[in-house]
Parts: structure tokens; C-alpha cells; sequence
């Protein structure tokens, strides 16, 4: 009667510790939670995104306005998610009635403009 029997003990690797599984309420629940603890994550992360990119857009805008139309009283830019050119900030200059004038897509992360690069050979040409 004291023999051992292997087979009716319990596995050591068996993870069941004998509570009943939780319901789909508790489930949807957990879920949900999950989900709003995520988007709290994300959302901070987004909104500096978008504000950088804002503040870089104005900066990139105003530079291309003084540059390229001097006539320009303002500037304005904005986000388009189908523009010509792709998804992307643009820089509009605004005259002095009132209308606006495309002047370039300034990309999904907008940077100041470049200088063109001079060679020895193209100067004074």
C-alpha cells in the first residue's frame, strides 16, 4: 500500500494550480486596460513628434519664404497627407491681399535648407 505511484503525482511543470480560468468579462477588461495603458505610453511620444516637427516646419518655412519670395508678408505651414510631393509639411507665402502661394513640400520631418555647394572650378562663372 506504500508504494509509490509516479503517475498520480502531480507534474512539477504542469502550471495548473487548480484556479478556474477567468472569464471573457475579466478578459475584455483586462484588454481594455492594457490598451488605454499602451496609448498612455504613446500619446506623449506622438505629441512631441508632432510638435517638433511643427516648430521645424515653421522655422524651415519662414527661411524659404525670405529666400525665395521677398514680397511674401507671411508665411504659413501645414501638414497634408496627400500632397503632391508625397506626404509631408508645406510652405505656403502669403501676400499681402490674402493669397497663398505653394512654395514646397518640405518633407515628413522638415529641415532648414541646405547651401549649395560651391566647387573651385564653378566660382566665377
Amino acid at each position: 500500500m506504500s508504494e509509490r505511484h509516479p503517475e498520480l503525482e502531480p507534474d512539477p511543470w504542469d502550471d495548473d494550480d487548480g484556479r478556474p480560468m477567468p472569464g471573457h468579462r475579466r478578459r475584455r477588461v483586462l484588454r481594455v486596460v492594457v490598451l488605454i495603458a499602451l496609448g498612455a505610453l504613446l500619446l506623449p511620444l506622438v505629441l512631441s513628434a508632432y510638435s517638433v516637427a511643427r516648430s521645424a516646419a515653421d522655422r524651415a518655412c519662414s527661411v524659404y519664404v525670405a529666400a525665395y519670395d521677398t514680397d511674401a508678408a507671411g508665411f504659413r505651414s501645414s501638414f497634408d497627407m496627400f500632397a503632391p510631393g508625397g506626404p509631408g509639411w508645406e510652405c505656403f507665402a502669403i501676400s499681402e491681399h490674402g493669397s497663398e502661394r505653394l512654395l514646397g513640400n518640405l518633407g515628413p520631418m522638415p529641415t532648414l535648407p541646405q547651401p549649395q555647394q560651391v566647387g573651385p572650378d564653378q566660382r566665377d562663372a
